[in-house]
């Protein structure tokens, strides 16, 4: 069975360890400040001077497990659709072209380094590593 903790002044809910405030928590009594569940029993706790109740099921606590449900099963469906989008951004050539250590410039300072490796190499054509570099990122973004 589900741990539950429910603060209903809070709207906080927490099943097995996953918890969300400004959740509905309206249904229970008034009077009810804490459900604590551990699993096998726990404790309607109140505001007033109620003695706390002694329980050993939530089934009681169905329609606020049902919302944390809803609020999990929704964080879950806005996280798969931004990874999914950040897949579609990272397929664009705009994104490749800024991100892609494989296909973009290198520093500025690194091309200058390259270039001056190169002048005393002898290697200002196509062969010295500057060129090949700069030659790689056009080949793979032809304009």
């Amino acid at each position: 069975m589900a741990t539950l903790t429910i603060i209903k002044d809070d709207g906080f809910v927490s099943v097995d360890g996953v918890g969300y405030t400004g959740l509905d928590c309206s249904s229970l009594d008034s009077n009810v400040h804490a459900v604590q569940f551990d699993g096998t029993n726990g404790q309607v706790e109140y505001k007033d001077s109620t003695a706390n109740l002694d329980i050993d099921s939530i089934s009681s606590y169905s329609t606020i497990v049902n919302v944390h449900t809803a609020k999990t099963t929704a964080i879950a469906t806005a996280n798969a659709e931004a990874a999914s989008a950040q897949t579609t951004l990272e397929a664009t050539y705009g994104w490749k072209r800024v991100n892609d250590a494989t296909t973009k410039y290198a520093d500025l300072g690194d091309q200058l380094d390259q270039l001056y490796v190169d002048m005393l190499a002898g290697k200002l054509d196509a062969t010295g590593t500057w060129a090949i570099g700069i030659k790689a990122v056009k080949d793979a973004h032809p304009k």
